[in-house]
């Protein structure tokens, strides 16, 4: 019986480490969008203060 509880405690730490990794790869895509919109805004910004500047 020790044998299959050390193959079960095993398995339970594969399926608790795959639950996080989706977890992070969820949380991955769900952040892509919106950083990919703040680097655009920001550029902008940039862009336009740049332009601004007389030399």
């Amino acid at each position: 019986m020790k044998k299959f509880r050390k193959g079960q405690s095993t398995l339970e730490y594969v399926i608790i480490l795959a639950a996080v990794i989706g977890a992070i790869i969820a949380v991955a895509v769900l952040i892509k969008g919106n950083l990919n919109t703040s680097y655009t805004t920001l550029g902008t910004k940039m862009e336009n203060k740049v332009g601004e500047v007389n030399f």
